[in-house]
């Protein structure tokens, strides 16, 4: 959300597909006419996400009664080839500001678990987010920790439960993934999720709509992406809500819109280290 940690897609990351990789990928699928599960997933983590970002949004919270709170923030994203490092430091409101969030996504090759920081400027104290923290909520959103910080494609497997179902008028393959038997209990603890199902776009190989079922019993998410446009030339979605519902009835509800976004722009090495999230938000 790589646009994932822009929240993009339900926020794939992690296990970069080579160019020799992903063309093997393609050569199988046309020798058997079809894709697997995995294979498409893989796609979508593989999708050119633009080497660095920067993006201007707003984070709309809205309750059981509809009232809503609006968060204004900036977010920046930057390439390192064994990890992709995220901050997003919070404008408004007065209680947020200059609150910063760093998130650094590894692939699945370095063998390293992600690693998140918050800075808390009223504690003027530093964070870090362990591993058990990673399902709770994003700064009171509907959005996890784990969200933000990115899917590992090696934790789960995969299954297509339809071949084709349309999706404001976009043909979908609809996928369904649980953890490994093996990695059931991690996976529980990091994201709080017992299984997804997802619809995944043909033609551009994007997530946009998933159904998430969680731990805590009764609970389910829906996730939407709409608004996807090419920026850049990167397929972006420019809007992305997550509602959370208990027993069918939905309990509250938030909205990533993206206001403005620049690919390719210089982003700064100094703004991603942990060290640096006071000075971070004072310059910004």
């Amino acid at each position: 959300m790589k646009k994932k940690n822009f929240v993009s897609g339900r926020t794939l990351s992690c296990w970069l597909l080579t160019p020799l990789l992903l063309l093997s990928v393609l050569v199988s699928a046309t020798e058997n006419n079809s894709l697997s599960a995995r294979d498409i997933m893989a796609q979508v983590d593989a999708r050119d996400e633009g080497e660095n970002s920067v993006a201007t949004s707003a984070m709309i919270l809205i309750d059981s009664r509809n009232r809503q709170r609006v968060r204004q923030l900036k977010q920046y994203a930057k390439e390192y080839g064994d990890k992709q490092k995220y901050m997003a430091h919070f404008l408004s409101p007065a209680d947020l500001k200059d609150t910063v969030y760093i998130n650094y996504d590894w692939n699945a090759s370095a063998d390293v678990d992600d690693e998140s920081w918050l800075f808390l400027p009223a504690l003027n104290k530093v964070k870090r987010i362990s591993s058990e923290d990673r399902s709770a909520a994003f700064l009171g959103s509907d959005f996890s920790y784990a969200d933000i910080s990115g899917f590992e494609l090696e934790w789960y497997d995969y299954r297509i439960i339809k071949e084709s179902e349309m999706v404001d008028g976009h043909d979908c393959w609809v996928i369904e993934y649980e953890p490994k038997a093996a990695l059931r209990d991690k996976v529980l603890r990091t994201t709080g999720d017992v299984k997804t199902q997802t619809w995944v776009r043909k033609d551009i190989f994007f997530q946009v709509k998933s159904k998430i079922w969680k731990a805590r019993a009764g609970e389910i998410k829906y996730f939407m992406a709409t608004d996807v446009e090419q920026i850049d030339g990167i397929w972006t979605a420019q809007k992305m809500q997550m509602i959370t519902t208990k027993n069918d009835k939905r309990q509250h509800s938030s909205i990533f819109l993206i206001q403005d976004i620049n690919f390719g722009v210089g982003v700064g090495d100094d703004i991603f280290l942990p060290d640096n999230m006071q000075r971070a938000a004072a310059m910004n």
